[in-house]
């Protein structure tokens, strides 16, 4: 019986965390939604690698495609989407407000692309008073286009700045309609192949990229330096015909509502599309935290202390998740309360224990003292331990807060003190027999007739 309890037990201890898992493994998200810029950009091309990823872990990713970061960053902000990727520099849009922004990570350089017709330019002033496209109003490329030029003492009081779209852009550029573009993408974008590869569009040297980075630092703004070496794109054609020194921001992933554990999972696949080696990055280089301590999401943070552990590492996703909860609630609520049992077990429940049978102990202290020598009591000794032994039976018989667990020895007591009654009755009747008949021998021998 004892083994089949002992099975029984067993069984449902194995069955609660088995269920457990079970329950809450499909308890996760099953759709998210990301924002991203057009549909031929960089962006767009991640979130679908990211979506096909996703698909493994039950998880399907709604891309939603927008005018560019602004747009990105506003839509996630009104709880649009759930992510966003967005140029760096935005995220500070939404510092301290009341329902601020989280970003996972760095995953990719975008360069600042400016491409030009006509003869080489040395410096960003050369195109002072020439028709320059700076993007749409809505994207990254408006803002960081404005604020480089503005550095080199160019705005629209001196140029003709026109906020047109990529494409628009570089239509315009190819028929010779404007003088420059500036565009920010990764070196996957299609846009910016076609353009190394059309022969009277340059590409723009940032010989002066390091005095920007400084000045724009002092900013609180930041900017990466990247290469572009000769041949880079087209070895055999010899595209770029020289090397390029360009400047760059960063793509980041940003989030507001999503769950530690989404994040992880973002995190995961992340690292799987960005960590190979690219044109301007190392293998490693990304996914990355840098500049990011004050925005950077608490599992996000975790997740590069730690990209992966036992559970993550034997189990699929989900599952590793359920069974960390189980092992965190194993360590912060199940193991103290275990230990807190045992102490309970094997130090206050044998102090107890022994601090009430010291009651029925005291007892039998005072009932072997009275019980001692017995047979040489005079019958007054004998009546004098007897009453004092009447009143220890009742005061005993008063206890009300003996343990069961001390009864047996609480009883004993109580017979071990009638049989010492007895055994001082037994004593006094003795004597007075012994008196009756020392009297009766006393009084038959004086007699005349004992005579």
């Amino acid at each position: 019986m004892k083994t089949i309890k002992f099975i029984a037990l067993l069984l449902f201890m194995l069955l609660i965390p088995l269920f457990f898992v079970l329950i809450d493994r499909a308890s996760h998200p099953h759709h998210i939604s990301i924002a991203t810029g057009s549909t031929e950009g960089a962006y767009y091309f991640y979130a679908n690698a990211y979506k096909k990823l996703l698909a493994k872990s039950d998880v399907e990713l709604r891309i939603v495609p927008t005018e560019g970061s602004l747009d990105a960053l506003e839509k996630l902000q009104s709880g649009k989407v759930d992510f966003a990727l967005m140029q760096s520099g935005f995220e500070n849009e939404y510092a301290g407000t009341k329902q601020p922004l989280y970003a996972l990570a760095n995953v990719a350089y975008e360069p600042v692309w400016i491409f030009y017709r006509g003869a080489g330019a040395d410096r960003l002033g050369a195109f002072r008073g020439k028709s320059v496209a700076v993007g749409n109003p809505r994207s990254g490329i408006y803002t960081v286009a404005k604020r480089l030029l503005f550095a080199a003492g160019i705005d629209a009081n001196n140029t003709k700045l026109l906020p047109l779209g990529n494409h628009e852009a570089a239509t315009a550029l190819e028929k010779g309609a404007i003088d420059a573009m500036f565009y920010i993408a990764s070196a996957d974008a299609k846009l910016v192949q076609k353009l190394l590869h059309e022969e009277d569009i340059r590409l723009f040297d940032f010989q002066s990229a390091a005095s920007y980075r400084q000045y724009f630092l002092k900013q609180g703004e930041d900017f990466h330096i990247v290469r572009l070496e000769k041949g880079g794109f087209d070895l055999p054609r010899g595209i770029p015909s020289r090397s390029h020194t360009l400047l760059a921001k960063s793509t980041l992933l940003m989030t507001r509502y999503a769950d530690d554990e989404i994040v992880r999972l973002m995190m995961k696949v992340v690292q799987k599309v960005h960590r190979r080696a690219g044109i301007f990055a190392e293998e490693g280089t990304f996914p990355n935290s840098a500049g990011l301590a004050k925005l950077l999401h608490p599992a996000a943070a975790r997740y590069f202390q730690q990209p992966t552990n036992y559970f993550e590492e034997n189990f699929d996703f989900w599952s590793a998740q359920s069974l960390n909860k189980l092992n965190k609630f194993a360590l912060l609520i199940l193991l103290p309360l275990i230990t807190v049992f045992a102490f309970f077990v094997e130090v206050i429940q044998p102090t107890r224990h022994w601090y009430s049978r010291r009651k029925v102990i005291r007892w039998y202290d005072k009932v072997n003292e009275i019980d001692t020598g017995i047979d040489k009591l005079s019958p007054e000794e004998a009546q004098a331990r007897k009453d004092e032994l009447q009143k220890v039976l009742e005061r005993v018989r008063q206890q009300e807060d003996i343990p069961a667990i001390h009864m047996e020895e609480f009883y004993t007591l109580q017979n071990q003190i009638v049989h010492i009654l007895e055994a001082l009755q037994k004593r006094i009747d003795y004597h007075k027999l012994a008196k009756t008949i020392s009297s009766e021998w006393k009084r038959d021998s004086e007699s005349p007739t004992g005579a």
